[in-house]
């Protein structure tokens, strides 16, 4: 294992992170459920598959310095195979781009989660935000609907998916995060980055999404399952969430594979992401 240091290095392409180890116990899958509000049945035979998030933990060596207002952009997934409760895995990771969009300077990380046998899991993008050009002492959001194209986008015509939905309260965002104390948490941490409220985690609404696509597809989904989640919009405390789908079916450029376009909408219509997945035939 790598040490940290106390010198910060910024983001650059290529760059070779620390490799962290990750042990799935089963604390950390109580804490997935119970954060997110979710039955855990004896039919659950499989881990979720979005906790393999919690072993992405690069940001203190992948991020700029100047972290104010800092959020999820996008995450790319690739499935190899199921988790396994009890588990060791070790995180491997590597910066392979750093992109503007819009106002913001977007790092790449690629993280390739690999069980002791180096076997790989997961191939994870996890594209990351940053306001470098003008540090802002109060991060402000536009009306989501004035953005260009407000609605959002055309639902795709396919079999829809039975909803699931969640308020989710300060308390599920403590208890997600393992009581750990960041802007995801707590008031004064997400004060100090420029945020006005505690900002739910990108991890906890790509949870969800992810948790509505695997109960669809089933197992298939744990050992072939791609997703693509863009978010769109910032979700808050206390704010009410539903998780939409449709199953598109065969993708038209690779009818090997079957589709479904997901997405997360609030009570006044926000739109907080919006998800493409897939699993082979």
């Amino acid at each position: 294992m790598t040490t940290e240091t106390t010198t910060h290095e910024e983001p650059t392409v290529g760059k070779a992170l620390p490799d962290l180890e990750f042990e799935l116990t089963e604390d950390l899958l109580a804490d997935y459920y119970e954060g997110l509000a979710q039955t855990r049945s004896a039919a659950d035979a499989l881990v979720p598959s979005m906790v393999a998030g919690a072993a992405d933990n690069f940001h203190r060596w992948s991020a700029f310095s100047q972290d104010r207002g800092h959020l999820w952009m996008r995450q790319e997934w690739a499935l190899r195979a199921p988790l396994v409760l009890g588990n060791t895995y070790v995180a491997q990771g590597r910066i392979t781009d750093i992109y503007k969009r819009r106002d913001r300077t977007v790092v790449n990380t690629e993280m390739t989660l690999k069980d002791t046998d180096g076997a790989i899991v997961v191939v994870s993008n996890h594209h990351q935000s940053f306001l470098l050009d003008s540090p802002v002492e109060q991060v402000e959001f536009r009306d989501p609907t004035k953005k260009e194209g407000a609605r959002k986008f055309n639902v795709p015509e396919g079999t829809p998916i039975k909803p699931i939905d969640a308020t989710v309260t300060l308390e599920m965002c403590g208890q997600y995060f393992h009581g750990s104390k960041s802007y995801h948490t707590d008031l004064a941490a997400s004060q100090k980055l420029g945020f006005q409220q505690v900002v739910v985690g990108g991890r906890m609404t790509m949870s969800y999404i992810g948790h509505l696509v695997e109960q669809y597809f089933g197992p298939t989904f744990w050992s072939t399952g791609k997703f693509d989640v863009k978010f769109t919009n910032p979700t808050w405390p206390d704010d009410h969430l539903t998780m939409k789908g449709v199953d598109t079916g065969p993708l038209e450029d690779d009818p090997s594979r079957r589709g479904a376009f997901a997405w997360i909408e609030k009570d006044d219509g926000t739109i907080v992401l919006i998800a493409n997945a897939s699993v082979a035939v």
